[in-house]
C-alpha cells in the first residue's frame, strides 16, 4: 500500500502547487473601429475576476477621482484592487514569487465602452508579490493588483496578489482627469503627451503608448 500512498501524496503536493500559483488573467487584444460614438460605462468584472472584485469594501472600487483622492500609502491590511503600469518585473531569490514595480493609475469608477480608461495621474509607486513559475505579464502593460496591502518598504507599499488581471497595449487608453498626481519624476519624463498634448485618445495605437509610458525595452524584467 505505500507506493500508492506514495503517488496519491505526490499528486496531492502537485495539485496544492497549481493552486498555490496567482491566478493571472490576460485581457485578450481586438481590433479597435471607430463607429461615430463613444459610450460611458461601469466597471465590468472578468468572469475569474468576480469573486475578488466582490471582496472590495465599496470604498475600495473606486481609487481616486477629480473629487475624491486615493492613497495608496494609507492601506496597511486592507485589501484593495489597485490599477497600475508595470515599470519593473523580478524574480525573488530562491522562491517560486514574483515582485513587480508598479505605477499606480487613478480609476474613478468609470470607463469607455469600447476600452478600459483610467487616470494618467496616480498615488505613487507599489509592489506587488505574485506565485507563479513564469509571468506572462509585459513591459508597460496595465494591470489590476486584488490582494491585502502586508509592508510598506521605504514608503512603498506591497501587496500580496490574489489575483491580476492584465491589459496589454490596444486594450487601455488615459484621461487627464484625476486627483493629486503623485506620480514619480523617474516615469513622467516619458510622458510626452503630457507636455500640453491631448491625453485622452479614444482608439490607441503603439506610438501612443510610447508617447505616454515609454519605451518598453527600457523596463520590465529585473527593474529596480
Amino acid at each position: 500500500m505505500r507506493k500508492p500512498i506514495a503517488v496519491i501524496s505526490l499528486l496531492w503536493l502537485v495539485s496544492f502547487a497549481a493552486l498555490a500559483q496567482t491566478p493571472i488573467e490576460v485581457e485578450p487584444v481586438k481590433e479597435l473601429k471607430p463607429t461615430g460614438s463613444l459610450g460611458t460605462c461601469g466597471y465590468a468584472a472578468a468572469p475569474k475576476e468576480k469573486a475578488f472584485f466582490d471582496k472590495l469594501d465599496v470604498k475600495e472600487r473606486v481609487t481616486g477621482s477629480f473629487m475624491e483622492p486615493y492613497d495608496i500609502r494609507k492601506k496597511d491590511g486592507k485589501f484593495v484592487g489597485w490599477f497600475g503600469i508595470v515599470r519593473g518585473i523580478s524574480r525573488v531569490p530562491q522562491s517560486d514569487a514574483w515582485e513587480l514595480l508598479l505605477e499606480s493609475k487613478y480609476f474613478d469608477g468609470l470607463t469607455d465602452c469600447h476600452i478600459m480608461l483610467l487616470s494618467m495621474s496616480g498615488s505613487g509607486d507599489f509592489n506587488a508579490r505574485l506565485q507563479a513559475s513564469d509571468v506572462p505579464v509585459p513591459a508597460l502593460a496595465l494591470v489590476r493588483i486584488y490582494g491585502k496591502v502586508s509592508e510598506q518598504r521605504n514608503g512603498i507599499p506591497l501587496v500580496e496578489a490574489e489575483f491580476v488581471r492584465v491589459w496589454p497595449w490596444m486594450t487601455f487608453t488615459f484621461t487627464d482627469l484625476g486627483a493629486e498626481d503623485r506620480t514619480s519624476p523617474r516615469w513622467k519624463k516619458d510622458c510626452k503627451i503630457c507636455e500640453g498634448g491631448k491625453v485622452y485618445k479614444p482608439y490607441p495605437n503603439e506610438q501612443y503608448y510610447r508617447d505616454a509610458l515609454g519605451d518598453p525595452q527600457q523596463y520590465g524584467v529585473f527593474l529596480k
